[in-house]
């Protein structure tokens, strides 16, 4: 019997008789948010079905469930596992549907990585918030059945007293989770986004120095170069020596001028600077690309003589060479090392020049030499445009507003608050 009407014997249809197995049209309901996926039932089974198309095939799955809304939410976990099934190619458990998207993704970041599209420390940060928080909370669940309850649960996991992650921090695993998500709704494997909780934002814009504050701190670090300290050992830290280097120095002075940021210093190298002189003067720096943005980034005219000079320095220590790096080159192995040493001497020089935290108590750090470049800039500068100024500090016109220029007053730009355009002398119609 393959008709949806019974056959009798003499091979004529019999209208009183329904094939068995074809579902019964009452019962025929379709998925919200499921495209073509319905469930029916049939007079053979007690059990409802699931029926959907895939690559041009209907596909049906016995539920086995009696419950019509047991029904519909089983039909979604079927639905999510022949999904699954076809993006991984692998063979599929009932509780893996999240992990199988979420390492699915992975692999596509990986070869975006290959590529050159993506930072390479995107995959193992990834990776390590996978393995540490995502997989644990959302392993065990199929991807359709995550939903603003469950995703609301996970954020609040993380923000415990005995971990206080930072509002920053929750909203990247929030954001991570997000891609999982896309990436499974591009799949097929989900047809629709869940909700997601409202994280709200609260700037911390890093202190500055003042013109003063900036002059004590250089002039501090020339008085001590050479001079080992000991510094206290913090939690799980042995004590250690600290010795001020003619590096650090330098670096105070570049990164005043050169709007880059600390992790930077890990990458740029000679080869990435091009010294410009003529009508202005200034170093070009076209390193590769760091917190997504690549644009070549041009420096103040005092840069270049700071940058001459730190290379005949080096040159004269053996160092200089296109694929030396401009500070602490001798850590040629390890940058992350030598990006954590220059912290350190700067942590120990704020310390010593009495300057780790500003009037309202905000701890300084080696980034806030970059919003004093930027700063600078906008309170000495002549009418800089915002998104001139953004684009050269490979960044944003809102991450000026929120972070860089939060601390900017009226009265630091107060002549071009209170400038006035100068009134034209009127001109008759024959030019008298």
């Amino acid at each position: 019997m393959t008709g949806p009407r019974a056959k009798s014997l003499t091979g004529r249809v019999d209208p009183t008789k329904r094939d068995r197995t074809v579902p019964i049209p009452d019962s025929l309901t379709r998925v919200p948010g499921y495209g073509a996926l319905t469930i029916y039932k049939m007079e053979a089974s007690p059990f409802w079905y699931a029926r959907f198309y895939e690559d041009g095939k209907i596909i049906r799955r016995s539920l086995k469930v009696t419950e019509k809304r047991e029904a519909l939410r089983v039909a979604k976990h079927v639905f999510g596992e022949i999904k699954a099934q076809k993006i991984n190619r692998i063979p599929f458990s009932r509780h893996s549907g999240f992990e199988l998207c979420a390492r699915s993704l992975l692999k596509e970041v990986e070869a975006q990585v290959s590529r050159g599209e993506r930072s390479t420390v995107k995959v193992p940060n990834d990776r390590n918030r996978l393995e540490s928080d995502l997989l644990p909370y959302f392993g065990k669940y199929e991807v359709a059945d995550i939903d603003y309850a469950c995703i609301s649960g996970y954020i609040n996991s993380l923000s415990t007293p005995s971990r206080p992650l930072s509002i920053s921090t929750l909203k990247i695993h929030l954001s991570h989770l997000k891609t999982i998500m896309r990436h499974a709704q591009r799949m097929g494997v989900i047809t629709a986004q869940p909700a997601y909780p409202t994280l709200k934002t609260i700037d911390t814009p890093r202190p500055w120095f003042s013109a003063t504050e900036y002059g004590k701190l250089h002039a501090v670090c020339r008085a001590n170069i050479g001079r080992a300290f000991m510094r206290a050992g913090t939690k799980g830290e042995q004590k250690r020596n600290i010795t001020i280097s003619e590096d650090l120095y330098d670096l105070i002075l570049f990164m005043t001028n050169a709007f880059i940021r600390p992790t930077d210093v890990k990458v740029l190298q000679h080869k990435h600077v091009a010294v410009v002189q003529g009508a202005n003067t200034y170093l070009r720096l076209t390193y590769p690309p760091t917190k997504g943005h690549g644009n070549p980034v041009v420096t103040m005219p005092q840069a270049v003589t700071y940058y001459q000079r730190l290379l005949a320095r080096h040159k004269a220590d053996g160092f200089g060479n296109p694929e030396d790096h401009l500070f602490l080159p001798q850590y040629v192995n390890n940058r992350d090392y030598a990006l954590r040493q220059i912290t350190r001497q700067f942590d120990q020089l704020l310390r010593i020049a009495d300057l780790k935290t500003n009037a309202n108590g905000e701890s300084r750090s080696l980034y806030s030499l970059r919003h004093t470049c930027i700063m600078f800039n906008l309170t000495k500068g002549d009418q800089v445009s915002l998104l001139t100024l953004a684009r050269n500090a490979r960044t944003s016109t809102e991450m000026i507003d929120r972070f860089y220029a939060k601390h900017l007053t009226a009265e630091m730009n107060i002549e071009q608050l209170q400038s006035r355009r100068t009134r034209k002398p009127a001109v008759d119609q024959d030019g008298e």
